[in-house]
């Protein structure tokens, strides 16, 4: 059975579609109100026999995938992974989609273990409500507890029949050895720790943010301990809160950004549906790509310390780069937005209300600085400007730039130049962020492996120059593109395949141009000596 079929077996349309849109029997059949279009009679079908749904109003219909096609606005590819994740089925190989089916079957019983930890700790139960959670907001984010003890979850999980070999894998058990690297035995990786689990786009638990109980808080441990890398849990690629946040996120088309688990919890308890957190970790080009689905306005809310807002500067900027559009929450004094909504949730809801775009916040904070208008002048042209620069639209630049005119008194010509000088390119916030974008090698190479398949163009003495990876993609992922390929009407297919793999060259060369800028520029050798290079780089490529 291929990984897609195995996916439609094992998990139910109805689970699915319920993910996203309330269900209700009718018959042998469900029945909503579409997702798809404005109703108010509900003419949207699903059928559990025969796996699939139908629109009578808007005529849409197919199965779990084209739904979640749809809904998540993504291409099969990526409705391929996440039905994937949320099925344990693995499109590498069968071997790994059983080991990984294990992982998320282990990570599963770990959050019930540590939920029902929970309701036997007085402590724990005394920490979480004096924070402000409520026994609905618990539940929702199955926030749970790792006693203090060296191998409460060890033995659980063997009692489970789960190998330590496993629970190592899976991140929550640490494997003790000697001096002489034998190993002496195994511990649990969390304790004493009010645990929050991290969950996936499809909503399978991945990994876990503990925070330390104060009463046992020490200075040789940090307050929160995180799941390392895995096979599952990858920290670049997840947002905590995402698989609660992303339908309001899709109602409203914006998303909070806050810090911490207890921030996000609170959030949402608060009404604040379409609240993510960032759990300790940078965001990444992934992070913005899967707010981008459902969103195009983000609202940042960092904390007011000189790290809490260089994380912010830095996540602002990345998120305009992305086309985000971009804004910081309105002033909540020194308080994170856990304690500021356990005092009067109603703060929140109108400090989100009052939010200031990016620009216009960073703007303002350089201008209240105690400072001389010289020195404010050149901190808007070094803080500010590059966020103006960033900006996709010149629409939008133009208007920022008639903003920091008025509230600086500095002419828009003057900042004009200014935005135009290399000055902008060195600064150290714009150093340190990249355009976020989708390689199109990778694209590339996917449709002409898919081509030369369908085509029998694999034996192509210039394909076979290119030196592509075939086995680089599951089987399923060539078979959907070549599908797709099928149904294009490509008049001259000779001529088309040569065009890709040109495209593919160029592409290519590009790549390695900006590999070798970045390798260059890592060994601290000046720009001349940088354009020199690439200049006999590209000499090279054309002779």
């Amino acid at each position: 059975m291929n990984p897609k079929d195995q996916i439609k077996e094992n998990l139910s349309i109805v689970d699915v579609v319920s993910t996203y849109v309330r269900l209700e029997k009718s018959g042998a059949q469900f029945r909503a109100r579409c997702p798809f279009h404005n109703e108010r009679t509900p003419s949207f079908y699903v059928s559990p026999d025969r796996k699939s749904y139908h629109c009578f109003g808007c005529q849409a219909h197919g199965d779990i995938f084209t739904f979640v096609e749809k809904i998540e606005n993504i291409p099969f590819i990526d409705a391929l992974k996440i039905l994937a994740d949320r099925a344990g089925v693995s499109l590498k190989d069968a071997k790994r989609n059983e080991a990984e089916s294990r992982l998320v079957s282990l990570l599963k019983d770990t959050t019930l273990h540590f939920e029902n930890n929970l309701k036997q700790s007085a402590e724990a139960k005394e920490y979480i409500f004096g924070r402000g959670l409520t026994d609905e907001t618990i539940a929702t984010f199955h926030v749970g507890y790792a006693k203090n003890e060296w191998r409460d979850l060890f033995v659980f999980l063997s009692s489970k029949g789960y190998s330590p070999e496993e629970m190592i894998l899976a991140g929550v058990v640490i494997e003790a050895k000697d001096d002489t690297g034998k190993t002496k035995g195994f511990y649990d990786r969390f304790r004493g720790r009010v645990m929050f689990p991290i969950r996936n786009i499809s909503g399978a638990t991945v990994g876990y943010s503990g925070r330390i109980l104060p009463s046992l808080a020490t200075d040789s441990q940090g307050k929160y301990v995180n799941t390392p890398e895995t096979p599952l849990y990858h920290k670049s690629k997840v947002l905590f809160g995402y698989d609660t946040g992303r339908k309001k996120m899709n109602e409203t088309k914006e998303v909070v950004v806050v810090e911490g688990q207890m921030d996000l919890c609170m959030s949402y308890q608060a009404g604040v549906h379409n609240t993510v957190a960032v759990s300790g970790t940078a965001f990444t080009d992934e992070h913005i790509h899967m707010i981008k689905r459902f969103c195009d306005k983000v609202i940042l809310s960092f904390d007011t310390d000189s790290a809490g807002q260089a994380a912010l500067k830095k996540t602002g900027l990345l998120c305009i780069l992305g086309g985000l559009d971009v804004y910081v929450v309105g002033d909540i004094g020194t308080k994170d937005p856990a304690d500021l909504i356990k005092d009067d949730p109603a703060l929140w809801v109108k400090a989100l209300a009052k939010k200031k775009h990016v620009i216009e916040f960073l703007a303002d904070t350089v201008l209240a600085l105690p400072v001389d208008e010289r020195t404010k002048g050149q901190k808007i042209v070094s803080e500010v400007l590059p966020f103006v620069r960033a900006l996709t639209s010149p629409i939008d630049r133009a208007h920022f730039l008639r903003t920091l005119s008025e509230k600086t008194s500095i002419s828009q010509d003057i900042l004009t130049e200014e935005l135009g000088r290399g000055i902008l390119e060195t600064s150290e916030l714009s150093k340190e962020v990249e355009m976020p974008s989708v390689p199109p090698i990778e694209r590339l190479s996917k449709e002409l492996i898919a081509f030369a398949k369908l085509h029998k163009k694999e034996a192509h003495d210039e394909f076979i120059s290119l030196s592509l990876d075939t086995e680089a993609f599951p089987d399923v992922i060539i078979e959907e593109e070549m599908f797709s390929l099928e149904k294009r009407v490509i008049g001259d297919k000779e001529a088309y395949f040569k065009d890709l793999m040109s495209t593919y060259k160029k592409e290519e060369h590009k790549a390695e141009l900006v590999r070798l800028q970045k390798k260059l520029k890592e060994e601290g050798a000046d720009i001349e000596a940088i354009m020199v290079q690439i200049y006999d780089h590209v000499k090279k490529r054309l002779n």
